[in-house]
């Protein structure tokens, strides 16, 4: 059981909840949208992202049991709670790269989304073979600090230009270097 939070602190945050704006509101989804891009998970996701890490401030201040309670510095100024919803959305964002439902969800033709690239069936059938061979020299260049990142790439590569972080972020940069180098040898890029 969490400790409750002080009136003072309490009285502080509804303030600062209080002082938020519409635009800072789109600045905090625009992060969240960021973040999300960079693990890998639909950018669509960033308004939802915001509300949750509202509600669990509010939850925060409202129960004992849960929730997100900022500390006095968190709430000493807009900047500095801005701040401190930033990281709110970080977590949250942390804990979808976690949970298996929020992985890259397959190409669906029968989606008529007018932002989709669609691909022609040679078209697929060339990214699966690129797939079907760049894998398995991938795993055997990369050292094994680097393999959880490539088996969470590989279910999501002919869908996404991204690649997800597992582990550590500079993993994805190491993948992708080391990835380069395995397409250049399978003439895949110049």
């Amino acid at each position: 059981m969490s400790t409750p939070i002080s009136p003072d602190i309490s009285a502080a945050c509804e303030i600062r909840l209080g002082e938020i704006t519409a635009a800072d509101s789109t600045a905090l989804t625009e992060f969240a949208e960021c973040r999300l891009a960079k693990v890998g998970i639909s950018t669509s996701y960033g308004e939802d992202v915001t509300q949750r890490a509202f509600q669990a401030v509010l939850k925060g201040l409202e129960t004992d049991q849960g929730g997100r309670k900022p500390r006095l510095v968190d709430i000493s100024d807009k900047p500095a709670f801005l701040n401190y919803m930033r990281g709110a959305i970080s977590s949250l964002v942390y804990a979808m790269t976690q949970k298996q439902g929020f992985r890259a969800e397959p190409f669906n033709d029968n989606v008529a989304d007018p932002d989709a690239i669609h691909q022609s069936p040679a078209e697929q059938a060339q990214v699966s073979d690129l797939g079907q061979q760049m894998f398995p020299r991938l795993r055997a260049r990369a050292p094994r600090r680097l393999l959880r990142t490539i088996d969470a790439w590989e279910p999501v590569f002919a869908e996404s230009d991204r690649i997800p972080a597992r582990g550590h972020r500079k993993y994805v940069g190491e993948v992708r270097k080391l990835a380069q180098d395995v397409l250049r040898e399978l003439g895949g890029l110049r």
